[in-house]
């Protein structure tokens, strides 16, 4: 029997070695890799996307056509994929979890509130918009309770303490949204009535159902100017938010590496400040944009 001699042996090694390489290199450069759906999307060339079926500015109706800043990220993203984007509107919010968990859908991308118990069942990206939640406040219903000209919530609370009727509060919120779960922790004596839709939430605390809603900053502000006429002087939201919200994409558990990149989505476009452009497609609102420096003491050395 001719055994190799050592030259062949260690060219052979050699050429195994570069084999095994390049192929742990292809598949570290797959983009589907660790990712079923993204594999399906590449497939299909298309992206489903869930939406809110109504939360102005995000996603809402106009002249029968469905836009928002929610529609403007997913054709983005889409673009970015090198797919098409196919808007899918569900009956409500609430089915958008369970229609992306039957796989009916892709991604969530609707305004979504990044919450512990949501992510036990779904994946979660890194948050692409920050805001908070605010209360709108029914001045002529609260009255009785003595929190009518109240500037904030830690004043609210501190009044309702003090009267001792903080157990006589109402709160309208949104069925299946964050603010169901979250307004007990902050009100907790409080009666919550929960309806089936933003709209309604703050139309039933307009006609006096309920003393305050909670729910996300802007909804609230822009549903107050859209509403002006009818609540004028009765109908207030407090300032600042008192608890901050923070809206995340939503994937199927066991995509790593689609949502790897939704991170690395979501840094271009905070960076390159595209919702805020967005935004200002379908609200005239002006932001005011901080940005953390840092100064180093004189006496720091930083040689060797």
């Amino acid at each position: 029997m001719k055994y190799p001699s050592l030259d062949m042996a260690r060219r052979l090694s050699a050429a195994l070695f570069i084999v095994c390489m390049l192929s742990t290199f292809s598949l570290a450069q797959s983009p589907v890799t660790y990712s079923p759906t993204l594999t399906k999307i590449f497939a299909d060339k298309v992206l489903r996307v869930g939406v809110n079926p109504q939360f102005k500015p995000f996603s809402f109706e106009k002249d029968g056509k469905r836009i928002g800043v929610d529609i403007d990220i997913a054709n983005l993203l889409a673009k970015k994929l090198g797919v098409a984007a196919k808007i899918v509107v569900p009956k409500s919010f609430s089915d958008l979890i369970p229609m992306l968990q039957s796989g009916d859908i892709d991604i969530i991308l609707a305004g979504m509130s990044i919450t512990f118990d949501r992510a036990k069942t779904i994946d979660f990206s890194t948050p692409y918009f920050e805001t908070g939640l605010s209360i709108l406040l029914n001045k002529a219903k609260s009255a009785r309770l003595g929190i009518s000209a109240v500037p904030n919530y830690t004043a609210l609370m501190s009044e309702l303490l003090q009267n001792g009727k903080a157990d006589q509060l109402t709160i309208a919120v949104t069925q299946g949204k964050a603010p169901q779960r979250i307004v007990p922790r902050f009100f907790p004596k409080a009666t919550i009535k929960p309806y089936a839709s933003n709209e309604e939430a703050a139309q039933a605390t307009l006609k006096g159902e309920a003393d305050i809603m909670v729910h996300d900053e802007i909804f609230l502000k822009v549903w107050l100017k859209e509403h002006a006429k009818q609540a004028q002087f009765r109908l207030v939201v407090l300032n600042p938010p008192f608890k901050p919200d923070y809206y995340g994409m939503a994937i199927h558990k066991g995509n790593q590496d689609f949502l790897n990149m939704l991170g690395v989505f979501n840094l271009e476009l905070r960076s390159n400040g595209y919702v805020g452009q967005y935004m200002g497609r379908y609200l005239p609102i002006t932001t005011r944009v901080s940005t953390r420096s840092y100064n180093i003491n004189e006496d720091y050395y930083g040689g060797d």
